[in-house]
């Protein structure tokens, strides 16, 4: 049982997402070899191209999931109207958090571009003057006079591609039902491998596109009789990126309040300090795949 509440920043998996987004990708960029002691039966051929999208699938899952494991976080732990929340009580907060109010401060993050302003504020913690974002990725590091400037030059830095990427993360994360049709059911399918245009008077292709790696999904229409089905295509390399710089926004909240938290009285502790940079972000952004998402839709008539 938990009885130390500062418990949770010592034993949280904050490399969680970092370490299943790295294992997937190797699993991936190396199929061929670690397929043998996975598909046991003997439709392999089927099972290799399952194998395939399964595995993409989930890197794509686990991007999700990293946006949204930093949100609560993020949430439960940021200043409100310029007061310090109590960290020792995170788990509590995160647990009583209501998720509808969460998403919409997500999409209000995702479509106004004041929606951050609060992380440039000024909060006074424990003695000293930092900005809310400045407490919340690097608790640990005050201005105290000993360390140099140049050092808090590059986390005003970092702190500002921190919150670009933010705002890039809300973005991917506000369309709710390709993450709900992987949640609720598994509600996807891979019905899709070509897509193709043709002149409409010769019936002549004119340009093709693979998307043989892609997953559809209906969605809920609004009209009645009408279908609303959505195509993905993977953009795995892209998914793997970003969900690097979702873990590493996780590990900075984390793990500086357990180096604040459990630093020695005799204040001896070496840590490396990971800085975000936006040159960096926008080349995790990149889209890597000729084509995204197509939607197709029709309406049943009499």
């Amino acid at each position: 049982m938990i009885v130390d509440p500062k418990l949770f920043f010592k034993t949280y998996l904050k490399n969680y997402h970092r370490h299943k987004a790295i294992y997937l990708k190797e699993l991936l960029d190396n199929l061929s070899r670690y397929e043998d002691a996975i598909l046991t039966t003997d439709h392999l051929h089927e099972n290799r191209a399952e194998l395939q999208l399964t595995l993409r699938s989930d890197l794509r899952q686990t991007y999700f999931h990293a946006i949204e494991t930093f949100f609560e976080l993020f949430f439960a732990l940021k200043p409100i109207n310029g007061h310090l929340q109590d960290d020792q009580s995170v788990m509590v907060r995160l647990t009583n958090a209501k998720w509808q109010d969460n998403y919409k401060m997500i999409r209000d993050i995702a479509e106004n571009d004041a929606a951050l302003n609060f992380l440039d504020e000024q909060i006074t913690f424990q003695g000293h003057t930092i900005s809310a974002a400045h407490y919340l990725f690097y608790p640990c590091i005050s201005p105290t006079g000993k360390l140099p400037e140049d050092l808090f030059k590059h986390i005003r830095e970092s702190l500002d591609a921190a919150k670009y990427g933010i705002r890039m993360i809300a973005s991917d994360f506000i369309d709710r039902e390709e993450y709900n049709a992987y949640k609720h059911g598994l509600r996807l399918i891979p019905a899709s491998q070509k897509l193709m245009l043709a002149d409409p008077e010769t019936m002549e292709v004119r340009i093709e596109w693979d998307i043989s790696q892609s997953m559809s999904y209906y969605v809920k229409a609004k009209k009645p009789g009408s279908v609303r089905i959505e195509t993905k295509l993977f953009d795995s390399e892209r998914d793997f990126k970003m969900t690097l710089f979702c873990a590493n926004l996780i590990y900075n909240m984390v793990y500086y309040r357990q180096v604040m938290m459990y630093k020695p009285d005799d204040e001896t502790t070496h840590f490396a300090i990971h800085f975000f940079d936006k040159e960096g972000i926008e080349d995790c952004e990149k889209i890597n795949v000729s084509i995204q998402n197509l939607v197709f839709s029709f309406e049943q008539t009499d």
